[in-house]
């Protein structure tokens, strides 16, 4: 198998268990986690960057060897991976990084008194916050559901007894 057959794979392998995406860096340090992948990633001393690069044109000219992989910029405006599939799964596990941040924040104003009018922007905060953290939940388990459909379909294979493809049934 190729080096870049290696890499792709891994890459298949850790958008699997990282619904949120990869960025390319953190995709280099997955790459480096496997000893045997990592020798080939390198030559002379350097990093082999080409082999990274390549495929990442390759997935955005949308080729048939890199099917349900895209790459799109975050809010930092960094390069992301993720699977085609999962672009709701992309998002509620973004919103629910960024949720927990700001829910774990205790909204309070030192040396300053609020009146009533200035509370109620800060409660009101808070139960947008609770209420966004409902509907992220909510927009998780559709992800989930659509993605076990999608794997259900995919489960049904092909009856190769008689050399044809046919869908089977359930």
């Amino acid at each position: 198998m190729s080096t870049t057959s290696k890499v792709l794979k891994k890459l298949y392998t850790v958008l699997e268990e990282k619904s949120e995406g990869i960025t390319v860096s953190e995709f280099w340090d997955y790459l480096f986690e496997d000893k045997e992948l990592a020798k080939e990633l390198v030559f002379d001393g350097e990093r082999r960057e080409g082999i990274v690069v390549r495929l990442q044109t390759q997935i955005k000219k949308g080729g048939k060897a890199v099917e349900g992989i895209k790459i799109i910029k975050n809010a930092e405006g960094k390069n992301v991976f993720i699977l085609n599939s999962n672009n709701l799964n992309y998002l509620a596990g973004m919103s629910n990084k960024y949720l927990k941040e700001a829910t774990s924040i205790k909204l309070e104003v030192q040396d300053y008194v609020l009146n009533k009018s200035e509370q109620a922007i800060i409660n009101k905060h808070e139960k947008a916050l609770k209420e966004l953290e409902r509907i992220n939940s909510d927009l998780q388990k559709l992800a989930d559901k659509i993605s076990e459909k999608k794997m259900n379909k995919e489960v049904l294979k092909t009856d190769v007894s008689d050399g044809e493809e046919t869908e089977m049934k359930k």
